[in-house]
């Protein structure tokens, strides 16, 4: 969601009505309880595996903001790598991004603990729902991040049966949904100028045998914000994929204190619009299988980005070439059915 560091995972609206091909193998089983064993690390498939773990953010003040921990394979390309990207939205009224990349050494997980760490200043650990800390410190170009978030009252996660989806040409994606609602607080810093924050957070966690790249075109994530007063209202979370001929992905929406699997069978574009001279739904409708659809409309879009806009031509050129594309990213808020606040990230896939 980015630099060629971090991230052929995405997700996007998608231009037209896409009913699901015969080709696309859904999970096996109902939803479940999220375990410890879903939020490791999953064994590397293909020479082009890679893994992300998604938080996305909303906080006092209208701060927005998204952070991926991830590692990749790129076969004889490149060595492998793991890295970190961080968007940070209405931040004194300003945005900002940055992303990093470390040697595959760096990439370590302690079980016991439940830490993944891509660098000992970048690290999440605890086990959701019981406890979970995010925390994040780097220096790019002069500019100093921080972050350091506590999460609570956290929602159990759920997986969809094994959470894999089986594409064509053997490809698979893994998809997790690990804090489905969850309160956070803590700080965030710019250049040492700190606030203290509170809000609402969600993390997930998805896995794929090649770059988004070469199995999909688009994708859309969205999250519902809860009310403030109690936390309480709606709670819904999608994370859907186009690959050209078929959506795929899940949602959770909860109903009566259990959750519904949101099993998507298209997307219908409403309205039509367009961003970063990409043409992009500006209202859609996200059709399900045996529930109620969703519909969302972009509200503000408060961030774009690319990527690869952090090397220079000739890296570009080469990095285009290997991954057979450019990754756009846009994330801002949206309306739900017309009145329930969200967030979403959106990646659109140029080629």
């Amino acid at each position: 969601m980015l630099s060629l560091r971090c991230w052929f995972t995405a997700v996007v609206p998608l231009i037209l009505f896409i009913s699901l091909p015969q080709a696309t193998m859904f999970p096996v089983g109902d939803l479940r309880p999220d375990n410890a064993h879903d939020i490791a690390p999953h064994a590397q498939t293909g020479k082009n595996y890679n893994e992300i773990w998604t938080y996305q953010l909303w906080l006092n003040n209208g701060v927005q903001a998204q952070i991926n921990l991830s590692r990749a394979f790129f076969g004889s390309f490149k060595d492998p790598v793991c890295g970190t990207d961080f968007a940070l939205m209405g931040f004194r009224n300003q945005n900002y991004f940055v992303a990093r990349e470390y040697p595959s050494k760096n990439f370590v997980f302690d079980s016991a603990r439940t830490r993944l760490s891509v660098h000992e200043k970048i690290f999440f650990e605890g086990l959701p729902p019981q406890k979970h800390r995010l925390f994040f410190s780097t220096v790019k170009k002069d500019v100093s991040y921080f972050v350091d978030l506590t999460f609570s009252d956290m929602i159990p996660g759920a997986v969809w049966g094994d959470g894999i989806f089986h594409l064509n040409d053997n490809q698979s994606v893994g998809l997790f949904f690990h804090i489905p609602k969850s309160r956070v607080h803590g700080r965030i810093a710019l250049n040492g100028d700190t606030l203290n924050v509170d809000g609402f957070g969600w993390m997930d966690h998805t896995w794929q045998t090649g770059f988004a790249t070469k199995l999909i075109n688009t994708g859309y994530r969205y999250d519902i914000i809860p009310k403030t007063a109690g936390a309480n209202g709606r709670i819904e979370d999608g994370y859907f994929f186009d690959d050209g001929s078929s959506v795929f992905g899940y949602g959770l929406r909860e109903d009566g204190g259990h959750w519904t699997l949101l099993r998507p069978k298209g997307i219908k574009t409403l309205d039509q619009g367009s961003l970063m001279n990409l043409d992009l739904p500006k209202r859609l409708e996200i059709v399900f299988d045996k529930t109620a659809s969703t519909r969302l409309q972009r509200r503000e879009d408060r961030q774009q980005t690319s990527a690869l806009q952090e090397l220079s031509k000739m890296e570009r050129f080469a990095a285009r070439m290997f991954l057979g594309g450019q990754i756009y990213g846009l994330r801002g808020t949206a309306w739900v059915d017309d009145s329930l606040p969200a967030i979403y990230s959106i990646t659109r896939i140029s080629r």
